[in-house]
């Protein structure tokens, strides 16, 4: 008798807490604002407070009239504290929804069942505008920041660069803890009119970093990184960036799981940069005499082979010039001869690093010398001038040549000359003449014969294709690569068909100049294309899909024919 009562007092205090959790759980719920305009969106905040049971199931959104839910799974936060000696939860559920029409707006009562009871909240009435309102000024303190769950920030280094500086444009990509967010691409077209641009490499899978924005938490990674050159002083403009990306929303960030068990439904949405004013400084006064362009820290190097030649032998100088200013654009140093020589330019070539924060390279210039007299001579040394942004100071960089011994050009040596009677000599010359003609019939024979089989090779070799097949970077490249490098192939043959160097043209500054040189507006618009799809392969974190690649390949393939059969009938007429 005695335990069946203390196990039923036992039983009775057990109940207790039960009995007075039922009653601890709190629901409140809010709105970002109750004046929206058509475009705008508004959040719907629910916060459920106190000791909850595990297993809660996620609740559904609430009833609305006049609004549409934006995503139909809710971004969860999940705090919990110490009260009492009981562990306490807050969950917070939040959606987001948008108006379908100007007039009056309702979210109706959310309806929460923990255990045997129902909790619900008070309907909320919200006033909806035909254009953008501002928060209202009435707003409680404590309600929900209206602080955007994606947006892009813009950040240049240095904000007000001096002309022909490398300045860095980086755009980051930020979205709220709980979203999920891919497949992000360029949208339109992107200028940077008074700018020569270089892509640096990013990520193509980056891992996103948890960071603060205005108190809430974000996840963030560099969407992309630009090299830009300023060609001119004063203020430039730099087209917004818009990008289009996937995203969704986990439904529970907690779980580690539940992306891959649950994944949530996921729309595209666009986000937008805006544009920058960037402030170019011109390059001050005080250049030292040789300065033409080149802005950066450099580093030159500079050799002669061979040192040691007879009049009319070639001799090659090697220019090397590297680090990290404007190398594609710049003036490059050339040997300071004398008119002992001819100078003739042979090769110049360029090397660029895109994998750190900067872009930095190697430029590496061939020249041909030729000497027209015998001697020694000295050659000077190469120089190239240049400012130093960093420091803002004008440099001068100095590489030695060698010593060249230049000998006289060797004579023909002359055949030995016997010595003959007279009647000797007049009757070799009279045996020699006899037979001319006949050796002049088997030598015209002879040319006939190499000339006959020369045209009989040059018909059975094959002509040449107009796209040979090294024009083109093939399509099995990493798409990043195979996009810059099908950009530079485009550009240089686009610089072939007009006869100019448009490595400085924007793409629709390009387009027009085929326009005006003739081309077909067909052609134009498929090189417009290829273009923006170079550039927009270069925004997204994931690689392009392998049949667009391979299309964009082909595409580029018919435009380079084209291009290439178009140039020589151009030129001629």
């Amino acid at each position: 008798m005695r335990r069946w009562l203390l196990s039923m007092l036992f039983l009775s205090v057990g109940a207790i807490p039960a009995a007075a959790q039922r009653w601890t759980v709190e629901v409140q719920a809010r709105v970002s604002r109750t004046q929206v305009g058509m475009g705008e969106t508004v959040v719907y905040t629910v916060d459920i407070i106190g000791a909850l049971p595990d297993g809660l199931r996620m609740p559904e959104p609430p009833p609305t009239e006049g609004l549409a839910l934006v995503y139909p799974t809710p971004t969860v936060h999940r705090q919990y504290s110490l009260i009492g000696g009981r562990i306490q939860q807050r969950i917070r559920y939040s959606w987001r929804f948008r108006p379908v029409r100007p007039g009056k707006a309702r979210i109706g009562a959310f309806r929460l069942q923990v255990g045997d009871q129902t909790l619900a909240t008070e309907p909320i009435e919200l006033a909806i505008y035909d254009a953008p309102t501002a928060p209202p000024a009435e707003s409680a303190p404590n309600a929900p920041s209206a602080a955007p769950d994606l947006f892009i920030e813009a950040s240049l280094q240095p904000t007000i660069p001096y002309e022909g500086q490398q300045t860095v444009l980086e755009y980051r990509l930020f979205f709220r803890e709980g979203l999920q967010v891919w497949r992000s691409r360029l949208v339109g077209s992107w200028e940077t009119e008074g700018f020569w641009r270089e892509e640096l490499e990013v990520e193509d899978r980056p891992l996103p970093e948890r960071v603060l924005r205005n108190g809430a938490a974000y996840y963030t990674f560099v969407l992309q990184r630009i090299a830009l050159f300023p060609t001119r002083s004063g203020m430039l403009q730099i087209d917004p960036l818009t990008i289009e990306s996937e995203v969704s929303l986990q439904p529970d960030p907690l779980d580690p799981f539940a992306s891959l068990l649950r994944p949530g439904p996921s729309e595209p949405q666009r986000v937008t940069a805006p544009a920058l004013t960037v402030t170019v400084r011109p390059l001050p006064d005080g250049a030292p005499s040789g300065f033409v362009d080149a802005v950066g820290r450099f580093r030159l190097e500079a050799e002669a082979s061979p040192t040691e030649v007879s009049v009319g032998e070639p001799v090659t100088v090697t220019i090397r010039l590297s680090g990290s200013g404007n190398l594609p654009t710049l003036t490059p140093p050339r040997p300071d001869v004398d008119t002992s020589f001819a100078v003739y330019p042979a090769d110049d070539a360029l090397t660029l690093d895109r994998r750190g924060a900067r872009l930095t390279g190697t430029r590496t210039l061939s020249y041909v010398l030729v000497p027209g007299r015998a001697g020694r001579f000295t050659l000077p040394p190469v120089r190239l001038a240049y400012f130093d942004p960093e420091g803002g100071v004008y440099r001068t960089l100095t590489a030695p040549l060698p010593e060249l011994v230049v000998h006289p050009a060797s004579a023909t040596p002359t055949a030995p000359v016997a010595t003959a009677s007279p009647a000797a000599v007049h009757s070799r010359s009279f045996s020699w003449i006899r037979w001319l003609p006949y050796a002049g019939g088997g030598l015209l024979v002879i040319l006939l014969l190499l000339l006959l089989a020369q045209r009989r090779r040059a018909a059975r070799r094959p002509r040449p294709s107009p796209v040979q097949p090294d024009t083109l970077p093939p399509s099995t490249l990493e798409p990043r690569l195979f996009y810059r490098r099908l950009e530079e192939t485009l550009r240089r043959a686009a610089g072939r068909y007009l006869g100019e160097d448009v490595r400085g043209l924007t793409r629709s500054r390009l387009c027009d100049r085929l326009r005006q040189r003739g081309l077909p507006e067909a052609e134009v618009a498929r090189m417009a294309r290829l273009l923006a799809a170079c550039e927009a392969a270069c925004y997204a974190p994931t690689p392009p899909d392998p049949i667009q690649t391979l299309h964009d390949h082909r595409e580029a393939a018919r435009l380079l024919e084209f291009l290439e059969k178009k140039a020589p009938s151009e030129e001629g007429a």
